[in-house]
């Protein structure tokens, strides 16, 4: 199985109607996938191990280790990531919005995810049926949540870090990561035993895309909850966003109930539709 292989199949999968769906709306939920990859053996899984939390976050290897009883060698353990971007249509209809998000908005965090974690899934199915071991950790019942003192809220596996580490884009300074489809994505991945080829990462710094260091503060100015600012984002800030704010209004605009989000920082900014000075 090679890493041409393996990109086709996920682009394959979601160009597929039946797959890529919101459901309730008759739209995709996501525009063609970005599709990285990365070996256990890279440093930055351990560093984020650290940096996050070493006794709760799992680096590749032991995520297969958990699953399948016995020792993983690192050099042999890939991780295939990739992007979902939001919809053209979906990016126009947040543009103008100022205190909530759009209803396809929030129906592509909902739906959208769940279309995510559907390809998970069945690239992890795929790869096992080839006999590979396989393991997608968003699906997996070792995934959890925990708090943190210094991240207030932590998971022990981040698709946005392992995408990081694979190739697909650098940080900004609201959190979200700028790939070269823009900001505004979900995040998968699935750890394979198999020794794929890994993207080169052209990028050193976790925030070489993010131009407020040339003096954007555009994420900082469409924030409705003040949550980011030069210093970064403010988790606790944005949570009570959108518990006081999003879901009362998702409610009584759209008579939607479920899970509600914000994100406006990732429409109408610079990196909305790429990196910012590329084409």
């Amino acid at each position: 199985m090679t890493n041409e292989a393996i990109e086709k199949w996920i682009c394959d999968y979601m160009a597929d109607p039946a797959h890529n769906t919101m459901k309730e709306l008759p739209y995709p939920a996501w525009e063609e996938p970005l599709v990285g990859f990365s070996r256990a053996e890279d440093p930055l899984y351990a560093f984020y191990q650290q940096h996050i939390d070493p006794e709760f976050y799992l680096r590749p290897e032991q995520w297969l280790e958990k699953a399948y009883g016995h020792a993983f060698d690192p050099k042999c353990v890939s991780v295939i990531s990739w992007a979902l971007p939001q919809t053209r249509d979906t990016h126009i209809k947040c543009q103008t919005q100022t205190d909530c998000p759009t209803i396809e908005w929030q129906m592509a965090r909902v739906h959208g995810e769940n279309c995510n974690r559907n390809l998970a899934k069945a690239l992890e199915q795929h790869l096992i049926s080839l006999g590979y071991e396989a393991l997608a950790p968003m699906c997996s019942d070792e995934f959890s949540w925990g708090k943190s003192d210094k991240f207030l809220l932590v998971s022990n596996w981040s698709e946005r870090h392992t995408a990081l580490i694979s190739g697909l884009g650098t940080f900004g300074l609201c959190g979200g990561l700028i790939s070269a489809k823009g900001k505004a994505a979900r995040y998968g991945s699935v750890i394979v035993n198999l020794p794929l080829d890994p993207t080169p990462r052209p990028y050193t710094q976790y925030n070489e895309y993010c131009q407020a260091k040339n003096g954007c503060t555009a994420c900082i100015r469409r924030c409705p909850a003040g949550a980011i600012s030069i210093h970064g984002h403010d988790k606790q800030k944005c949570q009570e966003y959108h518990k006081t704010v999003i879901e009362p209004l998702c409610r009584s605009r759209y008579d939607y109930t479920g899970y509600a989000v914000c994100g406006l920082c990732q429409t109408n900014v610079p990196c909305e539709w790429g990196i910012p000075g590329k084409k």
